[in-house]
């Protein structure tokens, strides 16, 4: 799809999602956490700006071979950022007397 519309439903997304996750935490009713859900899913429910058309000059096995290297190279940051956590938390809180007890 052309940017203009990309960048505009993306704007859109990021204004509604920051809009309906400050009614959650700072309004503490319920219509406004109903609104603030429903401002967090609208965009989605819309969606972005698709292509006319889907053909690309990439080849498949180069598009494969990068979904794979993203999807390995997510899990191991989100596993490495999860392990970190554990161990600064337990740190934190005190409650780690080694560092076995801090990935509880």
């Amino acid at each position: 799809a052309e940017l203009l519309p990309r960048q505009i439903w993306w704007t859109a997304t990021a204004v509604a999602t920051a809009a309906g996750l400050g009614l959650i935490a700072f309004r503490k009713s319920l219509p406004l956490a109903i609104l603030a859900v429903a401002l967090i899913v609208a965009p989605h429910i819309v969606g972005a700006p698709q292509p006319e058309s889907f053909k690309t000059p990439i080849p498949e096995g180069l598009h494969h071979q990068f979904v794979v290297a993203v999807t390995l190279t997510d899990l191991v940051f989100w596993l490495v950022l999860g392990a970190a956590v554990g161990v600064v938390r337990g740190r934190f809180t005190g409650t780690a007397t080694s560092l076995r007890d801090s990935f509880a």
